[in-house]
Protein backbone atom coordinates (compact mmCIF):
# COMPACT_ATOMS: atom_id res chain seq x y z
CA UNK A 1 0.00 0.00 0.00
CA UNK A 2 1.31 3.18 -0.66
CA UNK A 3 0.45 5.93 1.88
CA UNK A 4 1.08 9.65 0.58
CA UNK A 5 3.33 11.68 3.13
CA UNK A 6 0.10 13.96 3.77
CA UNK A 7 -1.68 11.03 5.31
CA UNK A 8 1.34 9.19 6.80
CA UNK A 9 1.17 8.65 10.25
CA UNK A 10 4.33 10.35 12.48
CA UNK A 11 5.54 9.43 15.57
CA UNK A 12 5.96 11.61 18.84
CA UNK A 13 9.42 11.53 18.36
CA UNK A 14 9.28 12.64 14.50
CA UNK A 15 7.05 15.23 15.05
CA UNK A 16 9.33 16.47 17.77
CA UNK A 17 12.25 16.40 15.98
CA UNK A 18 10.26 18.40 13.08
CA UNK A 19 9.93 21.13 15.90
CA UNK A 20 13.40 21.41 16.34
CA UNK A 21 14.44 21.42 12.99
CA UNK A 22 10.92 24.37 12.60
CA UNK A 23 12.24 26.12 15.97
CA UNK A 24 15.69 26.59 14.83
CA UNK A 25 14.79 27.71 11.38
CA UNK A 26 12.68 30.44 13.40
CA UNK A 27 15.40 31.55 15.92
CA UNK A 28 17.81 31.51 12.59
CA UNK A 29 15.55 34.32 10.67
CA UNK A 30 14.62 31.78 8.21
CA UNK A 31 10.98 32.53 8.73
CA UNK A 32 9.69 30.97 5.03
CA UNK A 33 11.60 27.88 5.81
CA UNK A 34 9.88 27.29 10.02
CA UNK A 35 6.70 28.24 8.72
CA UNK A 36 6.58 25.22 6.02
CA UNK A 37 8.24 23.05 8.77
CA UNK A 38 5.10 24.01 11.22
CA UNK A 39 2.46 23.96 8.51
CA UNK A 40 3.05 20.28 8.11
CA UNK A 41 3.91 18.99 11.50
CA UNK A 42 0.42 20.97 12.59
CA UNK A 43 -1.39 19.19 10.19
CA UNK A 44 -0.02 16.03 11.75
CA UNK A 45 -0.63 17.32 15.43
CA UNK A 46 -3.64 19.92 14.80
CA UNK A 47 -4.55 20.64 18.45
CA UNK A 48 -0.76 20.76 19.77
CA UNK A 49 -0.53 24.64 20.79
CA UNK A 50 3.59 24.49 20.52
CA UNK A 51 3.05 23.76 16.31
CA UNK A 52 0.11 25.99 15.89
CA UNK A 53 1.99 28.78 17.56
CA UNK A 54 4.88 28.40 16.04
CA UNK A 55 3.06 28.51 12.71
CA UNK A 56 1.28 31.44 13.86
CA UNK A 57 4.66 33.08 14.88
CA UNK A 58 6.30 32.04 11.34
CA UNK A 59 3.68 33.75 9.58
CA UNK A 60 3.91 37.19 11.56
CA UNK A 61 7.90 37.30 11.41
CA UNK A 62 7.24 36.00 7.58
CA UNK A 63 5.07 39.71 7.03
CA UNK A 64 2.06 37.39 5.93
CA UNK A 65 -0.17 39.30 8.31
CA UNK A 66 -3.47 38.17 6.88
CA UNK A 67 -2.32 34.49 7.11
CA UNK A 68 -1.50 34.76 10.82
CA UNK A 69 -4.71 36.69 11.33
CA UNK A 70 -5.90 33.34 10.76
CA UNK A 71 -3.68 31.22 12.82
CA UNK A 72 -3.81 33.42 15.73
CA UNK A 73 -7.55 33.61 15.44
CA UNK A 74 -7.54 29.98 15.10
CA UNK A 75 -5.65 30.00 18.51
CA UNK A 76 -7.86 32.41 20.04
CA UNK A 77 -11.07 30.11 19.76
CA UNK A 78 -8.29 27.00 20.58
CA UNK A 79 -6.82 28.53 23.98
CA UNK A 80 -8.72 32.00 25.05
CA UNK A 81 -7.22 31.95 27.99
CA UNK A 82 -3.56 32.52 26.49
CA UNK A 83 -2.67 36.18 26.83
CA UNK A 84 0.14 35.54 24.58
CA UNK A 85 -2.07 34.82 21.82
CA UNK A 86 -4.36 38.09 22.81
CA UNK A 87 -1.48 40.16 22.74
CA UNK A 88 0.03 38.77 19.22
CA UNK A 89 -3.76 38.80 17.50
CA UNK A 90 -3.96 42.78 18.79
CA UNK A 91 -0.36 43.02 17.39
CA UNK A 92 -1.51 41.11 14.08
CA UNK A 93 -4.45 43.71 13.78
CA UNK A 94 -2.98 46.68 14.55
CA UNK A 95 -0.79 46.21 11.32
CA UNK A 96 -3.61 45.13 9.13
CA UNK A 97 -5.07 48.31 10.22
CA UNK A 98 -7.78 47.57 12.94
CA UNK A 99 -6.95 49.33 15.32
CA UNK A 100 -10.31 48.86 17.85
CA UNK A 101 -10.36 45.31 17.22
CA UNK A 102 -6.39 45.57 18.22
CA UNK A 103 -7.28 47.23 20.74
CA UNK A 104 -9.77 44.93 22.25
CA UNK A 105 -7.37 41.98 22.08
CA UNK A 106 -4.53 43.51 23.68
CA UNK A 107 -6.35 44.93 26.74
CA UNK A 108 -7.49 41.81 26.97
CA UNK A 109 -3.96 40.08 27.04
CA UNK A 110 -3.68 42.48 30.05
CA UNK A 111 -6.83 41.38 32.01
CA UNK A 112 -5.70 37.47 31.54
CA UNK A 113 -4.58 35.75 34.65
CA UNK A 114 -1.16 34.56 34.03
CA UNK A 115 0.32 36.84 31.79
CA UNK A 116 3.85 37.07 31.70
CA UNK A 117 5.49 40.95 32.26
CA UNK A 118 7.05 40.46 28.68
CA UNK A 119 3.55 39.97 27.16
CA UNK A 120 2.00 43.23 29.26
CA UNK A 121 4.82 45.35 28.79
CA UNK A 122 4.04 44.71 24.97
CA UNK A 123 0.42 45.35 25.43
CA UNK A 124 0.92 48.13 27.27
CA UNK A 125 3.43 49.73 24.54
CA UNK A 126 0.96 48.87 21.43
CA UNK A 127 -1.92 50.34 23.12
CA UNK A 128 0.14 53.23 24.47
CA UNK A 129 0.85 53.38 20.19
CA UNK A 130 -2.60 52.87 19.06
CA UNK A 131 -3.69 56.09 21.68
CA UNK A 132 -0.70 58.75 20.01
Amino acid sequence: MNTSIATARFSQAELDELHRMAHGAYLQGRYDQAVRYFWFISLHAPTDLRYLKGLAAGLFMSRAFSEAFVAYSYLRQTAPEDPEVSCMLGNTLLLLGQQDEAKAHLEQAIRLPGAADEITTRAHALLEFIAD
